[in-house]
């Protein structure tokens, strides 16, 4: 009889033990989701969601919003900014810290217009989008972190969690600045039509279509929206549906499916080293779409 009771005492005190885990665990859960949908963020910019939170097996680390380069960036909400440098991999950026214990990061700015220290309100302009270092076209990376940035990144939220789906939330701008950021970004294409394309020597030409900006086509070709400008002279970033650019000139070629820095070599009249030494390859691995110089 005492064995009976002793045993029932011990599954009750189980039992007891994962309910209250459960209740805890779930308060827990509800805590974080009041925490989460209290956040009154703002989105940073005007623009085109192109990279999400997660990708990059999991090394993307926040949401990447593609603009033309000198749109305004602004602050999601009011803080105070705790760094504001230029890194080889975050470009131009700005860090700032939020009462409510947030900490946003601004990366690839074209320029900042904030120091570490100042006091920001929220949709305050603090930068303007760019394509400063570790970046292949103009956009602005912006991340959430519940609590202080670490190297790490393991507080690292997903950026849409608090910034909602009502993207005209931006920042205030008249009517008249707000239509012409709007036209400025358009439809952002995210692939090119190979058949929109054809080849003269190590020239390719493509025909611009409906959808089609100078920064899309600069994404599919891993080439810069300067180069871009430069190659076809112009003036603007606004391009017409039925015009020809050219990508790439003679002293680059742009990888096509099947290429090796052997055939590249052999085609251009010039050797594997020469072209890994003018582009800094450290191997022997190219991408298909890469701009490569190939002579000086």
């Amino acid at each position: 009889m005492y064995d009976y009771i002793r045993r029932f005492l011990i599954v009750m005190a189980i039992a007891l033990s994962i309910g209250i885990l459960f209740i805890s665990t779930t308060v827990s859960f509800a805590n974080a989701n009041d925490t989460i949908n209290e956040v009154n963020f703002i989105w940073p910019t005007v623009g085109h969601v192109t990279d999400t939170f997660g990708t990059r097996n999991g090394k993307h680390y926040g949401i990447d919003i593609a603009a033309p380069s000198g749109t305004p960036v602004v602050s999601v909400g009011a803080g105070v900014v705790t760094k504001s440098y230029y890194s080889s991999t975050y470009g131009d950026v700005i860090f700032i810290e939020h009462a409510n214990g947030y900490e946003t990061v601004y990366a690839h700015l074209h320029k900042r217009l904030v120091s570490e220290g100042a006091v920001v309100e929220q949709g305050e302009k603090i930068g303007l989008v760019g394509n400063t270092g570790r970046s292949s076209g103009d956009h602005l990376h912006f991340e959430v972190h519940d609590g202080n940035w670490a190297m790490s990144k393991k507080d690292a939220i997903d950026p849409i969690l608090v910034l909602g789906e009502n993207k005209d939330t931006f920042f205030v701008l008249s009517e008249e600045e707000l239509e012409k950021e709007r036209y400025q970004v358009a439809s952002v294409s995210e692939t090119i039509n190979t058949e929109d394309t054809h080849e003269n020597s190590n020239t390719i030409y493509l025909r611009v279509k409906k959808g089609d900006s100078l920064w899309s086509i600069a994404k599919s070709y891993q080439v810069t929206i300067e180069q871009l400008k430069s190659w076809n002279e112009l003036s603007s970033d606004q391009i017409k549906i039925g015009q020809e650019l050219k990508i790439g000139q003679s002293s680059q070629y742009i990888v096509q499916r099947g290429d090796t820095l052997w055939k590249i070599a052999e085609q251009t009249g010039t050797t594997v080293s020469n072209i890994k030494q003018m582009n800094g390859l450290k191997g022997d691995l190219i991408q298909v779409g890469t701009s490569l110089t190939v002579n000086k």
